[in-house]
């Protein structure tokens, strides 16, 4: 062997080319041991992290919203959970996709298979197709019972508005829908999605953020097939939104409602202390839990709130006031004017007519019998101005301060009225627009001797930690009605209703002690609106009433007052139950 030579170098089985590979492989075999030696030691814990997040998701838990009651706790809207139904056919086969849709078919009965070739056509595969909305219970339950006949559906749940009493208190507490276009900015995340539903009318939209809740979030942890490894972790529970607690009572709207069927007109119930409204009922209406429908009840739909929202000539009600404004501008009660029949203003051709030849009158037979003739001539003593006056002190002509949305004001006439406008003004007839709302809240006034409450829906926010805030509006108005102005209307407006009276065919039972006054307006169509404006009873009133019934078919006395009368007892029959059980609780022995 000669010196300094390798053995190897003359070996003819490894020559140098093999040499320089085995030195490759182990300096690449050295840094491969070195990097899992470094992934696994150093790097471990946050690939372990990385790996666990692969198959770790959120879900978005849907918040329900709050619901709403009336004043004695009855539920006049809530949100029902339900579960819609979505499918997509990432990974399945055509076979796979049609005997799933045909399982869901004969499951569900909608029509499902139908859709087989849209959802085979569209792309990307992985697109999610909404299925079915409200799925049933029992339906639910069986997709989740076999969920390898189902796969890739999904079910969401969500939560469905219901309205217990539908179109009765439609137009006071709205409905809900899909946000809309032109106000989608004003529905932020997290709060809100694209397609989430919200307050479309009424109370819905007015208490939109009281109502909605705040969305809450849980953890899944699914393998590679998409099954879950574990039960959900709440990460942040969904709340719901807060409750609103009405003054309305379901049982009084209901039966205003009932009684209003087949019209177009509008009832209104008001505390006469505290503004707190009982019923707030319009008709016809809408269901608003389809208010696409073109019909309700039989009738065309509507969604307008006559009770706020519709303006009408006030009629004879309006005689009330204008006996106020008389009373003030220093004229005797007891004053007597002569009714021929009709009354003609000098200069004049065409006279102003009477429903009757009433003789001498004085006021509190002039609203007794409804004589225009009466009125006229103090109209024509008075001034249009005066009476315009009055009737802004007793709140028309601007608005209440109601708390829903869309409250109409109407209108007191022309500044200065001539003389022939001030005679019509004097009778609620001519350009003197006011709405039912407005005509009641002036009863209230004529009731308490001169208080003007403000009229409110809602009583309290029941919020989400079982706290309650009151709504109850402060503050009022006073219209001057000393006793010398008051005492002789209310002994008129008694009368209406007793014999001889314009209301007497209505029947009110004597022990109610009504004060009302009828009215039969010409509303510019060529029919009349009949009108009854009542509060009860007299000895301590408690609620002013007020109908309205569009080109009605006879005069208020006929048509408007017998409304009320059914209003009435309803009234008094949910109060004649809760006293029954108010005595049945107090009688009660009470726990050790």
């Amino acid at each position: 062997m000669e010196h300094g030579l390798n053995p190897l170098d003359r070996s003819p089985g490894y020559p140098r080319r093999h040499r320089v590979t085995l030195v490759l492989l182990a300096l690449g075999a050295l840094l491969l041991a070195s990097r899992l030696t470094w992934l696994t030691a150093i790097d471990g814990p946050e690939y372990r992290r990385a790996a666990q997040d692969n198959i770790a998701s959120a879900r978005r838990l849907q918040a329900p919203r709050g619901n709403i009651f009336d004043h004695r706790g009855q539920s006049l809207a809530r949100s029902r959970k339900a579960y819609t139904l979505t499918y997509s056919r990432y990974g399945r086969s055509k076979t796979e996709v049609k005997a799933t849709l045909n399982r869901l078919d004969a499951l569900l009965a909608q029509g499902i298979a139908d859709r087989y070739d849209e959802i085979i056509a569209t792309r990307p595969s992985w697109t999610r197709h909404d299925l079915v909305e409200n799925a049933p219970q029992e339906s639910v339950t069986a997709i989740l019972e076999r969920p390898n006949d189902f796969r890739g559906v999904r079910i969401h749940e969500t939560f469905r508005r219901e309205y217990p009493h539908g179109t009765a208190f439609a137009t006071v507490l709205g409905h809900v829908g899909r946000i809309p276009a032109e106000r989608a900015e004003t529905y932020r995340r997290p709060t809100y999605l694209p397609d989430a539903t919200v307050g479309r009318s009424g109370l819905e939209s007015r208490w939109e953020d009281r109502l909605v809740g705040k969305p809450g979030r849980e953890a899944l942890q699914r393998d590679a097939r998409g099954r879950l490894l574990q039960q959900p972790l709440v990460e942040r529970p969904a709340l719901p939104g807060d409750d609103l607690v009405l003054t309305l009572d379901a049982a009084i709207q209901k039966a205003a409602y009932d009684a209003l069927l087949g019209f177009h007109g509008a009832a209104v119930m008001i505390d006469v202390e505290t503004g707190a409204l009982r019923a707030l009922a319009s008709a016809p209406s809408y269901d608003p839990a389809a208010p696409w429908r073109q019909e309700a009840d039989g009738q065309p739909v509507s969604f307008l709130n006559r009770a706020f929202q519709g303006r009408y000539p006030p009629a004879s009600p309006f005689k009330a006031i204008t006996g106020a404004a008389v009373l003030k501008d220093g004229h005797s009660p007891a004053e007597t004017l002569y009714c021929s029949g009709s009354y003609t203003l000098r200069g004049w051709d065409r006279p102003f007519r009477c429903d009757g030849f009433h003789g001498p009158t004085a006021l509190p037979r002039a609203l007794q019998v409804s004589c225009n003739s009466y009125f006229y001539q103090m109209a024509e003593a008075i001034g249009g101005e005066r009476i315009q006056r009055e009737a802004a002190a007793f709140g028309l002509g601007r608005a209440s301060g109601l708390d829903l949305p869309g409250e109409r004001t109407g209108s007191l006439g022309s500044a200065s009225p001539n003389t022939g406008e001030t005679l019509n003004i004097a009778i609620g007839q001519g350009a003197l627009l006011v709405t039912p709302l407005q005509m009641a809240r002036a009863y209230c006034a004529l009731a308490n001797g001169g208080r003007l409450p403000v009229p409110h829906v809602v009583q309290a926010i029941r919020r989400a930690d079982g706290t309650v805030e009151d709504k109850t509006p402060t503050g009022e108005e006073r219209v001057l009605l000393p006793d010398s102005v008051r005492r002789p209307i209310v002994e008129g407006l008694s009368r209406v209703v007793e014999t001889g009276g314009t209301a007497a065919r209505a029947d009110f039972p004597p022990e109610w002690d009504v004060c009302g006054k009828t009215g039969t307006g010409e509303n510019g169509r060529g029919g009349v609106d009949a009108w009854f404006a009542c509060f009860y009873p007299r000895s301590a009133p408690r609620y002013a009433v007020v109908v309205v019934v569009e080109d009605a078919p006879g005069h208020g006395g006929d048509i408007a007052a017998p409304i009320v009368r059914a209003i009435i007892a309803a009234e008094r029959a949910q109060t004649e139950r809760a006293q029954t059980e108010e005595a049945a609780l107090a009688a009660a022995p009470s726990l050790p």
